[in-house]
């Protein structure tokens, strides 16, 4: 299966967390004023942030990014091992 970006923007967060886990490719996290944990993942040939709230302890948003800007926010891969 291959959605478009405005197909994968009517799902909601439940069923893209679902998607996410069947076709999406893990490529870094980056955590977020110490309460967030913000994912980035390649899908469908396009890029997706997932927002997990530690507070909340749930996954409150995911939706594609349209910037490839976004990518200097998060850490080179060579250096995940220091957010485990």
């Amino acid at each position: 299966m291959v959605l478009t970006i405005e197909e994968f923007c009517l799902f909601n967060v439940r069923s893209k967390i679902k998607l996410m886990q069947k076709d999406g490719q893990f490529l870094t996290r980056r955590i977020c004023e110490r309460k967030f944990l913000v994912s980035l993942y390649e899908i469908y040939g396009f890029y997706v942030e997932t927002i997990y709230d530690f507070s909340e302890m749930k996954t409150v948003k995911i939706d594609p990014i349209f910037s490839d800007q976004i990518l200097d926010l998060y850490p080179a891969k060579q250096d995940l091992h220091l957010l485990n």
